[in-house]
């Protein structure tokens, strides 16, 4: 309006909107960019705030730029003289220099806007009239549909407990041990091992661990083992987790990376993804991880050594570093102790851990159902 209406009331009033626009984008806009309150640390380690220098300097060099180019341009243009049929328009140099830059600012703005638009496809203007009135504005046939609340019987998905570590480290007895005592505490447990646990990974227990089986290459052993995994997950583990159970798994996806990946020397990326699509991404709530140098661990054996106990001292050296390196990669879901330790310390450490991630015992809903109970009285 100020670059064509030569009135100059209109003038004023045009350019006065166009202050207070600018205002309120500048007042939005450091807004946006403001660091979050000293007082959050949280949110102040996860969000690096622009410096507000930036938006200083770019309205800074805005204006040095309009100063310097506007005149020039508007000299340039100089005045014309359009017949309007009948009637004759004069463009003035600097109303033809206004024009350009609001035609520009007019597409930087669609730019902007489409930029920071977070409701596409909602219409601006019913968008702009809810949020006056403090609501959001939801488009005709799309109104939100109230999830269903979930049956009073239904319970919450299951627990995934995996024991790791080097051979004679003590795993299958931690395993029963807090086995027993998730038990004792009123849960539904599922104990289970690798390989081995279904028909199908007790022959394949047999091919894998037994002396005689010779000329087995790597690939073909780490594929076996994962073979008997996903086996494993849908027959045993996955259906325990759905029904709410608790499963205390005496080795994992962890063994194999350990073993077939540090141990054998091959790509660990590898095995882990062959791993990863054979169990559908299952990964355990908690691993504990129970450490013992090799050598202490074999001595502590009284069965005679199986095919992967058989292995050379360095090759279990490795499988330890694999487990450590495992741990370090992912401490969060880690538990790792000394298992030369005594037993008792070590149960009382894992039980402390297991209460952590452990669901409620009662099923839901128990609760709702207890205003039907007969009032006890005194009598």
């Amino acid at each position: 309006m100020t670059a064509l209406v030569a009135n100059l009331p209109v003038a004023v009033f045009a350019t006065a909107f166009v202050g207070v626009a600018a205002g309120a984008a500048w007042a939005c806009g450091t807004s946006v960019l403001a660091p979050p309150p000293a007082d959050d640390e949280e949110a102040e380690e996860a969000v690096e705030a622009p410096s507000p220098a930036y938006p200083r300097a770019v309205a800074l060099v805005t204006a040095l730029v309009a100063v310097a180019a506007v005149p020039p341009l508007a000299g340039a243009l100089g005045d014309t003289r359009i017949d309007l049929g009948g009637g004759v328009y004069d463009l003035a140099g600097t109303g033809a220099a206004l024009l350009i830059a609001a035609v520009v600012a007019l597409l930087a703005g669609l730019l902007a806007y489409r930029r920071a638009d977070d409701r596409r496809g909602v219409p601006l203007v019913p968008d702009l009239r809810a949020a006056l009135r403090g609501e959001v504005y939801v488009p005709p046939g799309e109104e939100p549909v109230e999830p269903e609340q979930p049956a009073a019987t239904v319970r919450n998905r299951g627990v995934f407990i995996a024991f790791e570590g080097g051979e004679g480290a003590g795993k299958t007895t931690q395993a029963r041990l807090a086995a027993i005592w998730l038990r004792d505490h009123g849960y539904d447990v599922v104990t289970t091992q690798e390989p081995g646990a279904t028909k199908i990974g007790m022959r394949l227990r047999a091919m894998l661990l037994d002396r005689e089986t010779t000329g087995l290459s790597i690939r073909a052993e780490s594929l076996l083992y994962a073979a008997d995994r996903a086996d494993h997950v849908t027959n045993v583990i996955a259906p325990a987790l759905e029904r709410g159970a608790i499963v205390v798994s005496d080795r994992y996806i962890d063994s194999s990376l350990a073993y077939q990946g540090f141990g054998r020397e091959q790509p660990v990326d590898e095995i882990a993804r062959v791993n990863e699509w054979a169990t559908g991404g299952l990964v355990p709530d908690l691993t504990v991880l129970l450490e013992v140098p090799p050598r202490t661990g074999l001595n502590r054996l009284s069965a005679p050594a199986d095919r992967i106990e058989s292995e050379p001292q360095d090759f279990h050296e490795r499988v330890r570093g694999g487990f450590r390196a495992l741990a370090d990669a992912e401490p969060d879901r880690y538990l790792v102790l000394d298992a030369s330790r005594p037993q008792a310390e070590l149960s009382r450490e894992i039980q402390y851990r297991i209460r952590e991630i452990l669901p409620d015992p009662i099923p839901l809903g128990t609760e709702d159902a207890t205003h039907t109970f007969p009032a006890i009285r005194d009598v």
